[in-house]
């Protein structure tokens, strides 16, 4: 078995040849954990005057979002994660979590229709700054722009409309694709009615442009306003016909964009042309995808297996290497570094296995998730 080339992200080339380190860490959210990120090394590396390798931002069903430290020993190569803190103040579930770049800050979208900013303190606490209301329905996904600072600092999806909101002042700048201009969509008898005509489920940022992945089976492109106007609709990719596509993800500096559907499939598309290049059907349902190193043409894909797979967007398209926690569960989501040498991934509940744990959880419900780290 090959080892890889120096382009290949060292947690792929580590699972590929002898199978890549795991920690994991238990009852991190009360209910399923919908989302998890990474935020940029460099903002992070003194917290608390401990040194931490990366700071990882998870979300969930309990309506708050979570921080932890991942600290790398300096010896022995192991890993181990830290709780830092949490962010409450949604009054329903996060679905979403997104880490700026350069201002230390992360935001939270949320079904209660709001978008929170906070910040962690050189401390290690966690400050609420501003919070974004003015969403029609739930925020399924949030983007930063820039830095993370300033008038073009953070847009956010809710139902058909997207929206570019100033960091500084809390204020919406604009927004677009209101649902009587989304008249022309097709709809599919396979869609829920409530989320007809094509609800925009994940947001992803690269290249100048907003990949959305919807309710319908579209990726739809939109503007990041750098080029042209904020939310100008660029191109509409119908490539999962009848399936709501959970994520949405760019990879190779913007050159291929990756979607997923709860069809099972992935399409791997060449932005340049707006082309499909590949498409790969796994045989459960899939949720989540992200890039595996910065500017990498990897990819890592999870879902209801509860498997961990990546995969190159150009090159062979059979898995590099599958990853696998002990007794898995269904995942929502996965995140990479900017590295390419750690992959986090969580999802449902974890029912207990000890006996008076299993009672006392009985008549609670649901179960505790738990957080898989692989590198």
């Amino acid at each position: 078995m090959t080892t890889g080339d120096a382009s290949t992200p060292r947690v792929i080339v580590q699972g590929a040849v002898e199978g890549a380190k795991h920690v994991s860490l238990s009852n991190i959210c009360h209910g399923r954990t919908f989302d998890c990120a990474f935020a940029p090394r460099e903002r992070w590396e003194s917290v608390r005057g401990a040194h931490f390798d990366e700071i990882l931002v998870t979300c969930g069903e309990d309506g708050a979002g979570r921080v932890f430290g991942v600290r790398a020993g300096d010896n022995d190569g192991i890993v181990t994660l830290e709780r830092m803190g949490a962010a409450r103040g949604h009054t329903e579930e996060v679905v979403r979590v997104s880490c700026a770049r350069a201002s230390g800050r992360f935001a939270t979208g949320s079904a209660d229709g709001t978008c929170a900013l906070w910040s962690l303190e050189a401390t290690g606490e966690l400050k609420a700054e501003t919070r974004f209301e003015g969403h029609p329905g739930e925020v399924y996904g949030i983007a930063w722009l820039g830095e993370g600072t300033g008038a073009d600092g953070l847009a956010t999806c809710s139902e058909t409309e997207v929206f570019r909101w100033d960091v500084e002042r809390g204020t919406l700048v604009e927004k677009a694709g209101e649902r009587e201009a989304m008249d022309s969509v097709s709809e599919s008898a396979a869609t829920p009615e409530r989320w007809r005509p094509g609800y925009l489920f994940s947001m992803a940022h690269g290249g100048g442009m907003l990949a959305c992945g919807c309710s319908d089976g579209v990726v739809r492109i939109y503007s990041d306003g750098k080029s042209n106007r904020f939310g100008a609709l660029v191109v509409e990719l119908p490539v999962h016909p009848n399936a709501i596509v959970g994520s949405t993800c760019f990879v190779g500096d913007g050159l291929g964009l990756i979607s997923v559907g709860l069809d099972g499939t992935v399409v791997i598309t060449d932005t340049r042309m707006w082309r499909t290049v590949r498409r790969v059907t796994s045989d459960s349902q899939l949720t989540s995808a992200c890039e595996v190193g910065l500017g990498s043409e990897w990819f890592a894909i999870v879902g209801r297996s509860g498997i961990v797979r990546t995969l190159s967007a150009f090159g062979d398209s059979n898995p590099k290497c599958t990853l696998e926690a002990k007794d898995p569960v269904p995942l929502y989501c996965v995140a990479s570094n900017e590295r390419g040498t750690m992959l986090a991934c969580a999802g449902a509940g974890v029912p207990s296995k000890t006996p008076a744990l299993a009672a006392a959880f009985a008549t609670k419900r649901p179960d505790p998730s738990r957080l898989d780290l692989f590198y």
